[in-house]
């Protein structure tokens, strides 16, 4: 089996670096070790609206709904609302995740990836030192594949870039432990994705409530690893819906638990190898969101392998276009929203209520990050200690 590019999981950073690949005139192939694509369902399901302008999906049938913004509540209650604009890379639609994954391999398919499911890498293949492609296990057959280029979109715990020599260890106060319901018998009539602030009901996460439809919504909650125990997010998340008026009524259609990293991105570009995704850690650290990044990567990195495999140059000098590509899109983004979480983990309730009661008059698609913090200092100048390293990344920004 000779391809030029091999791509190890088929969830959508696989399918749309296998997609763009194929389109630039690669022979693709992607290898998935489940049985079916999109299932079991890993996240919040929420995306940016960014993607209408990426062309990748045909037809709304992978459409929950569409949000008008969101909604984040502090620890006494106090709402701040954002609009869909500023509100994160999570609150622009809510998806079918299984159909939408779906239908990005089908995108993928039509380009002229093949996908094989099944199909479990066991290790990368080499020829003295050099990576050559994939050893997998298909069932109970142990088989060889070659390829000019590895792509390791095989999530958080990346066995292809542990294969690599990528550091790709994860401390836990980088990683967020999750679970998450779907419930339905709930209001769900507003069409905002909520978020729960609070270190009593999500230790350095948060809980969120993504509409579904009118009466069906995904209410999960992240807490972060190194200060969570055994069962601990399930019991606080089962405690805040037993506790909400709205939600605790609400009769469970699904259950799924998991993990998120939210640490800075990792090395993602070796010789013939290529990192997309969750297993990049390109996942915005304050929210856990990860899904519109691994779309616009895996766009990117289709286009580097088509110029690649164009050029036959297979080596890290080659395939670093893909790293400058993605760090200009939304590199700095992540670096800043990195520092930010480190800084709010040392706020506590007190300080995530005053900070809710300044911002919940403002306008949000109109202002700056610098004039938000100024905002805030403002209304309650005992901020100011605290807010300061905030005021550095906005000026850095």
């Amino acid at each position: 089996m000779k391809y030029d590019v091999v791509i190890v999981g088929a969830g959508p950073a696989g399918t749309v670096t296998a997609r763009f690949a194929a389109e630039s005139g690669a022979k693709v192939l992607i290898i998935e070790r489940r049985q079916e694509i999109g299932v079991p369902v890993l996240c919040g399901e929420g995306v940016s609206r960014k993607i209408d302008e990426w062309g990748m999906l045909e037809g709304k049938r992978w459409i929950a709904c569409n949000m008008e913004g969101a909604r984040i509540f502090s620890p006494d209650g106090t709402m701040v609302k954002l609009s869909a604009e500023m509100a994160g890379n999570e609150t622009g639609y809510v998806v079918y995740r299984d159909i939408f994954d779906q239908e990005l391999a089908r995108q993928a398919a039509k380009a002229g990836a093949k996908i094989v499911m099944n199909t479990n890498a066991i290790d990368l293949l080499r020829e003295k030192d050099k990576i050559i492609g994939v050893k997998a296990k298909q069932y109970d057959d142990e088989i060889e594949i070659e390829a000019d280029i590895v792509v390791g979109t095989d999530g958080v715990e990346s066995k292809i870039g542990q294969w690599a020599g990528i550091d790709t260890r994860l401390d836990p106060k980088d990683l967020e432990t999750c679970c998450q319901y779907t419930l339905t018998n709930i209001d769900c009539k507003e069409a905002y994705c909520d978020f729960y602030l609070g270190n009593k009901i999500a230790p350095g996460g948060y809980i969120w409530v993504f509409p579904k439809g009118k009466d069906v919504a995904n209410v999960g909650i992240g807490v972060l690893g190194n200060l969570s125990e055994a069962g601990m997010p399930k019991k606080l998340l089962d405690q805040f819906i037993a506790n909400n008026p709205r939600l605790k009524n609400g009769n469970p259609i699904r259950f799924l638990a998991g993990a998120v990293p939210v640490a800075n991105p990792v090395e993602t570009v070796k010789d013939n190898i290529i990192l997309v995704g969750d297993s990049a850690r390109q996942v915005d650290p304050i929210t856990g969101g990860g899904l519109t990044h691994c779309l616009e990567a895996g766009k990117i990195a289709g286009e580097t392998i088509g110029m690649a495999i164009e050029q036959q140059q297979f080596d890290k000098e080659t395939l670093s276009s893909y790293e400058t590509g993605w760090k200009e899109a939304f590199g700095k983004k992540l670096k800043r929203n990195y520092m930010v979480k480190e800084i709010f983990l040392d706020f506590d309730d007190k300080t995530l209520n005053m900070l809710a009661d300044s911002l919940k008059d403002i306008k949000f698609d109109e202002i700056s990050t610098f004039a938000l913090v100024k905002a805030l200092v403002l209304k309650h100048p005992t901020l100011l200690m605290k807010l300061r390293p905030l005021m550095k990344i906005s000026s850095e920004a």
